[in-house]
């Protein structure tokens, strides 16, 4: 009747039925090692190395959300990158669930805020060498990646402008972390985050493209990636954490945009070969070497 509680056969109150929740979403999240003699520590890997294993679900994030860390820092060489990249993704990835989302997160040293990058370069990683001396000609380049197959440029699938007004409201909600929402109290600025299209030539954008033309191979019209430059936060411990903060913001932005618009787009954000001069292929020079 109404009105009337409800118990079990012991007398224990039952509890109401809860609504059916989200699905989980695994992400896979990666850092890179040092590679600029004069910053020993890559803020890319410490951030990554301080997330949580878990994001539970609440009301602005309906979504429990895992992550899973690579085990170590990628080190900032081309065969490495090469032949760890695809190991790490569906359908090799060893992960179960497969991650849903991929964060790449890498250093921009000269840079004093957050970018999320919107696309990458399939040409132009022939200028700087990595830590082993090498490059990574454009004839390697069109042996992995044909011209004929692959675009010049390719953007991730994510609706970026959706995913930043979200990664921006989530650093705001009250129920942020305290090193964000501290922010108005203290001597740090408010982080800022932003859209760019400079993920450079060098390991950051390689890391995006090869995780791009990845997931282009399986299925041109769905590429779950993101690339996130990182300033480097590696001497303070305080900003290090409001760096965590931002990334799990992120996190929940990029999980939130999949679920609310969808990672799929229909080709619009997709450079066509035929529409860019052969220099435009290859990648600006990278942020840490401009």
């Amino acid at each position: 009747m109404p009105g009337m509680e409800h118990r079990d056969t012991n007398g224990v109150q039952r509890q109401p039925p809860r609504e059916k929740s989200e699905e989980p979403v695994t992400v896979l999240v990666t850092g890179f090692g040092p590679f600029l003699t004069q910053i020993p520590k890559n803020t890319s890997w410490e951030i990554a190395s301080r997330l949580p294993a878990l994001i539970p679900a609440d009301d602005t994030n309906p979504t429990p959300i895992h992550i899973y860390v690579h085990h170590e820092p990628i080190r900032v060489a081309y065969d490495t990158v090469t032949s760890l990249v695809p190991t790490l993704l569906p359908p090799a990835s060893p992960q179960n669930p497969a991650p849903s989302i991929i964060l790449h997160i890498g250093l921009a040293a000269s840079r004093r805020f957050f970018a999320l990058e919107t696309c990458s370069h399939s040409r132009g990683y022939d200028k700087i060498r990595d830590v082993d001396g090498r490059v990574f000609s454009d004839k390697a380049a069109e042996s992995l990646f044909p011209a004929e197959r692959y675009p010049p440029v390719l953007e991730t699938s994510f609706d970026t402008a959706d995913v930043l007004e979200r990664w921006k409201g989530f650093l705001q909600e009250p129920g942020a972390t305290a090193s964000v929402v501290g922010f108005a109290q203290s001597a740090m600025p408010t982080p800022d985050v932003r859209l760019s299209n400079q993920a450079g030539n060098f390991m950051c954008g390689f890391i995006y493209w090869m995780s791009l033309a990845h997931y282009y191979s399986i299925r041109e019209e769905e590429r779950p990636v993101v690339f996130l430059h990182v300033p480097d936060l590696s001497w303070s411990t305080e900003r290090m954490e409001m760096g965590r903060d931002v990334v799990v913001a992120l996190i929940k932005a990029l999980v939130e945009s999949r679920r609310q618009v969808g990672v799929v787009d229909r080709g619009v954000r997709r450079s066509e070969v035929s529409s860019q001069k052969a220099e435009e292929r290859r990648a600006a020079t990278d942020v840490n070497f401009a």
